[in-house]
C-alpha cells in the first residue's frame, strides 16, 4: 500500500452521536469513565489483544452523515456511526500509548495484514523502528468531526479486493484533518520531531467495513482497509469529491 493511503499520513505522501441529513449536527462527548476492574482485559489478553483500553472510553465528538440517498435508513447508519466511532477512539487511544503498535496489530480492530500494509501502516513503522532504535515515539493523530457513510462502486470494490483489502458495499468517508504531529526521543536526548501536518489541513479517507459485536469491546466498526480520497479519480468520485 502506497503511504498515502495511510491513516495518519494519508496526503503527506499522497460516543453521542447526532446523524446528519442535509444538515450538520454535533454530538456531544460523554463524561470520562474512570476504568473499573476491567474483567473485559481478561477476555483481551486471552485474545492475544494488548495493552488493555480502558473498560469506557468517553467517545470522540463527530457529526455523522447518510450519504446513501436512502439506501441505508438513518437509523442504521446512526448504529453504524456509533460502531465507528468507537474504532476511532480505540485507535485514538492506542496510538498515544507506549505500546500502541502492539494493540494495532492485535487483531482487535483490524486484521494484522491488513493494518500492516495498510490502514496503520505509518503508525506501525514508527512504533517498530522506535522499540529497535531504543527510543520513544509520541503520534498526536489527525482528528476527525465529520463521518458520511457512502456507496462504494463496484468497480472499486473489485479493486480493493485485489489490492488485499476486504471492500464493502458502503464506506465511511473520514473528514481528518491536521493538526498532527509525530515526535520520536532517543533515551536520554531531546524530542525530534519526525512529521508535522498543518491544522486545518485536510485528509480524507475512504474507510471499508462492518459492523462486528465484539465480547469485550463492544459493537465497532471492523475496518476491512482504507484509501485515501485523493488516491485516484474512482476513490476521489466515491468520497463525492
Amino acid at each position: 500500500m502506497p503511504i498515502a493511503w495511510s491513516r495518519l499520513t494519508t496526503l503527506v505522501a499522497t460516543g453521542l452521536v447526532a446523524l446528519a441529513c442535509g444538515t450538520s449536527i454535533a454530538g456531544g462527548r460523554p463524561p470520562a469513565a474512570q476504568p473499573t476492574a476491567d474483567v473485559h482485559c481478561q477476555g483481551l489478553q486471552q485474545r492475544g489483544i494488548t495493552p488493555c483500553p480502558p473498560s469506557r472510553l468517553a467517545l470522540e465528538r463527530m457529526v455523522v452523515r447518510n450519504g446513501t440517498h436512502g439506501a441505508v435508513p438513518d437509523a442504521a447508519v446512526r448504529t453504524q456511526g456509533q460502531a465507528y466511532i468507537r474504532a476511532h477512539t480505540l485507535y485514538d487511544w492506542a496510538v498515544r500509548q507506549a505500546e500502541g503498535g502492539t494493540f494495532l496489530m492485535s487483531g482487535a480492530i483490524v486484521l494484522p495484514e491488513i493494518a500492516r500494509t495498510n490502514v496503520f501502516r505509518t503508525e506501525v513503522k514508527f512504533f517498530a523502528d522506535a522499540r529497535a532504535s531504543g527510543s520513544t515515539v509520541h503520534i498526536e493523530p489527525l482528528r476527525t468531526t465529520e463521518i458520511t457513510l457512502v456507496p462504494v462502486p463496484q468497480g472499486l470494490q473489485d479493486a480493493a479486493r485485489s489490492d488485499g483489502l476486504r471492500p464493502t458495499q458502503y464506506a465511511w468517508v473520514d473528514n481528518q484533518a491536521g493538526p498532527a504531529r509525530v515526535t520520536v526521543q532517543a533515551a536520554g536526548g531531546s524530542p525530534r520531531e519526525v512529521l508535522r501536518i498543518a491544522s486545518g489541513e485536510p485528509h480524507p479517507i475512504l474507510v471499508f467495513g462492518e459492523v462486528r459485536e465484539d465480547a469485550d469491546l463492544g459493537p465497532i466498526w471492523y475496518l476491512g482497509g482504507e484509501y485515501g480520497c485523493l488516491a485516484s479519480v474512482q476513490v476521489k468520485v466515491a468520497c463525492g469529491l
